[in-house]
């Protein structure tokens, strides 16, 4: 009998060790606001490559669990908060070969982003991530093809466990409302986007 409850317990410790739980990282888009935004009067898109859109990311979390999420596919709303806020148009852009759709939207810009993440937990005993990184770089291409404006962003969240049980995601909705608001500030202060 010690023999089958010891195979259960492994089996049990098994499922239990190891999950990767889903979190959300999109940060609150109400907390991103244009008060402090002079506009640009142009035109720009973004684009997001399919597979960095669907490529699902699996870091750390705690007690040797792990989280999952979409950086891509939920952080393109804070992108868009971002550029609304200070673009008079902000479209997105399935192709970056697409002449016609560029011409005849007369953009002035495109957008790319690359996003790195990553989270850690201080907890041997609940899976939530107190910590959590994001690296975002974007580039920002003119109607020719070139690079006018790069900037790499790092911005960290964290959260305690009184904070994060009712919000699991807190620690990376942190993170990601501070690296999108630095984008914001540096866009804004961008000599390249007011010529």
């Amino acid at each position: 009998m010690s023999t089958l409850r010891l195979l259960a317990l492994s089996f049990v410790t098994l499922v239990l060790v190891g999950c990767a739980h889903p979190i959300v990282i999109t940060p609150e888009l109400q907390s991103i606001d244009r008060s402090s935004v002079k506009p640009i009067d142009a035109t720009v898109a973004y684009y997001i490559t399919a597979s960095d859109r669907e490529k699902e990311v699996i870091t750390p979390g705690g007690g040797g669990d792990k989280v999952k999420y979409y950086p891509y596919k939920e952080l393109e709303p804070a992108l868009q908060k971002v550029l609304n806020n200070l673009f008079r148009s902000v479209k997105r852009l399935d192709n970056p070969n697409d002449a016609g759709f560029l011409q005849s939207n007369d953009i002035s810009y495109v957008f790319q982003p690359e996003i790195i993440t990553n989270s850690n937990s201080d907890s041997a005993f609940t899976w939530p991530p107190t910590e959590f990184t994001v690296d975002l770089n974007c580039i920002a291409i003119d109607r020719s093809g070139k690079t006018v404006w790069q900037k790499r962003i790092a911005a960290k969240g964290e959260a305690s466990f009184s904070e994060f049980k009712s919000d699991f995601s807190l620690s990376a909705k942190r993170a990601t409302e501070i690296a999108f608001k630095q984008l914001q500030t540096e866009l804004n202060a961008a000599p390249e986007f007011r010529r």
